[in-house]
């Protein structure tokens, strides 16, 4: 069961480093580094499964894991990576860079054409 469970968290945390390019040794790394990228629900989800593996290290405290749960946060957290457009994500980081250099140009030339007209040059 153990197996099965690091298992789990490895499909998760690999989907995670492939889909969201989150970098990180295991599972809890990664999701202290996932910001808003992934929704509170889902987080809550991969962090249920985080205190799962580290109660499946122990014997005594093995009993405690719901399984039931662990099948279904697991198949939560891979629905949501696996709807993750990569292409997409890249789509809105390129337009986001691209809208904040059109607002910085905008200002910019309003400055500039503020400053001449105070000057009397236009």
């Amino acid at each position: 069961m153990q197996d099965s469970l690091q298992e789990k968290t490895g499909q998760v945390a690999e989907l995670m480093k492939t889909r969201l390019g989150i970098r990180g040794k295991d599972l809890a790394t990664k999701l202290r580094h996932t910001g808003r990228m992934m929704p509170k629900r889902i987080k809550r989800e991969a962090a249920f499964l985080v205190e799962a593996a580290a109660l499946a290290k122990s014997p005594k405290l093995s009993r405690m894991i719901d399984f039931e749960r662990v099948e279904a946060a697991h198949k939560t957290c891979m629905t949501f990576l696996e709807s993750v457009d990569v292409a997409d994500r890249r789509k809105g980081v390129v337009l986001g860079i691209l809208g904040s250099l059109a607002l910085s140009f905008v200002v910019v030339a309003g400055l500039v054409v503020t400053v001449l007209a105070w000057r009397g040059y236009i």
